[in-house]
């Protein structure tokens, strides 16, 4: 009777143990190890974590950072979107040709071309969630794992 009663209070402590507190930190360690595949992705795409020649010459760094849902769910994202879209699908696809305005002294229409230079799409944020979804699942297990093994030996 007593190993009964030994094993409910290990299940409802275990119970305790994957919700609360205790299943934030879990998901936030198996987070913090995902949030890396961003940041491989990004070095395999541009040799380091930044994109130079944007804002007057300063390099952006680009790396991933997530936002804890709730007790059994993050949401995986990149530190500053705009660049990140930029690698994915590249500059300038769709939008390229001349721009029409007209001048507010003569009324004239000038033409004028709007093109800063076209880059291909690198389809980073693709790899990056591509990695994430085949190492989370081994990530998530081991930290389960750890957890029994923590309460049942």
């Amino acid at each position: 009777m007593d190993d009964l009663a030994g094993l409910q209070r290990k299940i409802e402590l275990l119970e305790k143990e994957f919700s609360g507190a205790a299943g934030r930190q879990r998901l936030t360690r198996v987070a913090v190890q995902t949030k890396k595949d961003v940041d491989e992705a990004v070095r395999d795409t541009l040799g380091d974590q930044s994109m130079s020649g944007w804002r007057r010459k300063k390099p952006i760094v680009i790396k991933g950072r997530f936002d804890i849902v709730s007790d059994h769910e993050f949401n995986l994202k990149p530190n500053i979107p705009g660049p990140m879209v930029v690698l994915e699908f590249g500059r300038n696809f769709g939008r390229s040709g001349p721009v029409e305005r007209y001048s507010k002294k003569t009324g004239r229409r000038l033409k004028s071309k709007r093109w800063n230079g076209h880059t291909p799409a690198k389809h980073t944020w693709s790899k990056a969630s591509k990695l994430a979804e085949q190492r989370a699942p081994g990530r998530v297990h081991a930290e389960v794992h750890k957890t029994l093994v923590k309460f049942f030996g």
